[in-house]
């Protein structure tokens, strides 16, 4: 929806604030608004969706206690307007508003009553100090850092180093990311620069002091016991529909994001159910690659009669973009279909400014293949720590098994968890890494256990912890930068609140339909089956892949190697570049498996030093 930024002490100025706020302009074209009080600036840049006229921002509540700068949606605003918050006297249409007249009435507690997608800083002129919260799925990011004795936030890091922040690597977490694919929340890979995590929030007095960052609504339901499985199907249904029903509201033409799959199908089909017409929008590339989903979406779509758009991506086009990918996305993560998700953004945002998608089902539901090794855990276990004294050496090459010994060689359970992620696993970070860090990944992630289902199993307590760290930093994260770096809005009703409480209470094995269920997602699936023919479910599991396999073994292989070799390079600061290098050919022998992320996290960490840190001097 926008972008917010602020700033508390000496240095709140109109100047200044406004430098952040033109920072992350993109994400707000439509208008711009700055508030000042004496030590406390707030700036927004908004993209108009909802009251067109009536939704600026920064707005002050009816008492004059709060004055509010908000990013996202709210998507049970309207019922709070016609219910609880009646009485309020609104001057505006706008989901904002009814923000404003929940604190009014409630105070803090307002931000467990709203239900959406927000990063929310209000700041309390009687009490004066700032309330920061963001939404319990971490759809909406919020950065926070100080200058000297100031606070500063923003919707992205590019307006904290508008405020005067020199980026600087954070090496001692260099090692976190190595093993995860992403830095989880309240850390970045830059050093003093924090994100609220998920379903928290924290107060900044005027001084600039950081209170505790407190969860609101961060924990996982208790897994409960269900009964019939068709009454189940049902009630799940009906909560999918709510969903997505209650995030098409907006005052501008909505489309949807569509592949051949099932979960961003049934988000079309129920799109399609809720009344008018709808759009959507397919990428893929234009060499003939098994990725490309072109057939199946345009299928999906005659089916659901909608109007269909396609965009076509040239492979050599991820060289030439990745660094203003990077540039929007801030923080490296290895998700190789950025620059492919970033092109169809910039393409839709031509003709919508909201879309929904269907991202957000596979951790929930249970849909990656490390779901069906996390189910059968307890069988694999010991057959993985007996067949390693007996299977050759030439196994320990092999990039999979040597995951699956890092998964189940430990007995602790956080460990089994970073294993089952873990980008180079058993002693290959050692390997990769020019000095070995003192960091401790499992450090990282161990206060998220209690946030787990205390009753849960070990697969439906790694998927409550995906929910709350990998979907939130990584994917969540690539979602929102990479289409508001377009001004283009995102909605997920896979993750709508009250929808995903419900699956995350629903027992695993009935998610993922079985121990041997090879794809998982089997409840799902039969739900989307209410919604779409059985030649759309039926379809093979393809995801929103890149060829990125292919590209590291001819020219993007190439491009690496020069990027590793530059006198000034990540790798020769941070890395073992001889290790770094021997990858890439490792990768080209096909004898080790297939080494694109390793790859391409090397890329990704080579593009963002190039893009944020002075070394090269370069205007990307």
């Amino acid at each position: 929806m926008c972008g917010i930024a602020g700033r508390i002490g000496l240095g709140a100025t109109e100047e200044n604030v406004k430098k952040m706020s033109s920072a992350i302009s993109h994400r707000g074209p439509d208008d711009s608004g700055v508030w000042l009080d004496e030590g406390v600036a707030l700036a927004h840049q908004r993209l108009a969706i909802i009251d067109i006229s009536g939704g600026k921002q920064p707005m002050t509540s009816a008492s004059g206690r709060w004055v509010l700068v908000f990013n996202g949606e709210i998507y049970n605003f309207q019922d709070l307007k016609i219910g609880l918050l009646a009485q309020y006297p609104y001057r505006t249409n706008s989901d904002t508003e009814v923000i404003l007249a929940a604190l009014d009435t409630w105070g803090e507690a307002a931000i467990r009553r709203i239900e959406g997608m927000f990063a929310i800083a209000a700041w309390d002129t009687v009490d004066k100090r700032l309330l920061v919260a963001r939404d319990a799925q971490g759809i909406k990011p919020l950065y926070f850092s100080t200058i000297g004795e100031d606070f500063v936030f923003g919707s992205e890091v590019s307006a904290l180093l508008a405020a005067g922040l020199r980026p600087e690597v954070d090496e001692s977490i260099l090692d976190v990311f190595l093993d995860l694919r992403f830095v989880p929340s309240p850390n970045t890979l830059f050093n003093g620069i924090k994100k609220l995590p998920p379903g928290h929030r924290v107060w900044i007095d005027a001084d600039g002091s950081v209170g505790e960052l407190c969860p609101f609504d961060f924990h996982a339901p208790l897994i409960k016991h269900v009964g019939a499985k068709c009454d189940l199907i049902n009630q799940t249904l009906r909560a999918f529909m709510d969903a997505v029903q209650r995030q098409m509201i907006a005052d501008v033409p909505i489309g949807v994001l569509l592949s051949g799959g099932i979960d961003s199908g049934a988000v079309a089909a129920a799109a399609v159910r809720s009344g008018g017409s709808v759009s959507t929008f397919c990428v893929g590339y234009t060499e003939n690659h098994s990725s490309n989903e072109f057939g199946e979406a345009r299928r999906t779509a005659e089916l659901l009669g909608t109007d269909h758009h396609e965009l076509h991506i040239d492979p050599k086009s991820a060289m030439n973009i990745m660094p203003v990918v990077v540039r929007h996305l801030e923080e490296p993560v290895v998700t190789s279909s950025c620059f492919s998700f970033f092109l169809l953004c910039e393409t839709v945002a031509k003709h919508r400014k909201v879309v929904l998608s269907g991202q957000g089902a596979d951790e929930p539901w249970g849909g990656y293949g490390r779901h069906q090794v996390a189910a059968l855990s307890g069988i694999l276990a010991p057959i993985i720590f007996s067949a390693n004294k007996v299977l050759p050496n030439s196994m320990n090459t092999n990039d999979v098994w040597k995951r699956l010994l890092e998964a189940f060689c430990s007995t602790e359970e956080i460990e089994k968890m970073i294993g089952l992620h873990a980008l180079f696993p058993g002693r290959d970070r050692d390997r990769i890494r020019k000095t070995n860090g003192s960091c401790d990944t499992h450090s990282y992630l161990q206060p998220l256990l209690k946030a787990l289902p205390a009753n849960g199993t070990f697969l439906e307590r790694l998927l409550a912890l995906e929910v709350r760290s990998s979907l939130a930093d990584n994917l969540l994260l690539v979602g929102d930068k990479l289409s508001m770096a377009s001004g283009l809005e995102v909605r997920v009703p896979l993750l709508d609140p009250i929808y995903l409480k419900k699956v995350e209470s629903i027992p695993g094995a009935l998610r993922r339909g079985g121990l041997f269920s090879q794809h998982g997602k089997m409840l799902h699936k039969l739900i989307c089956g209410k919604l779409l023919p059985k030649e759309v479910t039926s379809r093979r599991k393809k995801g929103f892949q890149t060829p990125m396999e292919n590209w590291m073994k001819r020219e993007l292989g190439d491009h690496l190697l020069d990027m590793i070799d530059e006198t000034k390079s990540f790798s020769r600061r941070y890395l073992e570049v001889k290790y770094a290098k021997t990858l890439v050919e490792k990768h080209r022998s096909g004898r080790h498996g297939n080494l694109e992320r390793q790859l391409f996290a090397i890329w990704i960490l080579e593009e963002w030093y190039r893009v944020f840190f002075d070394t090269f001097k370069r205007d990307y």
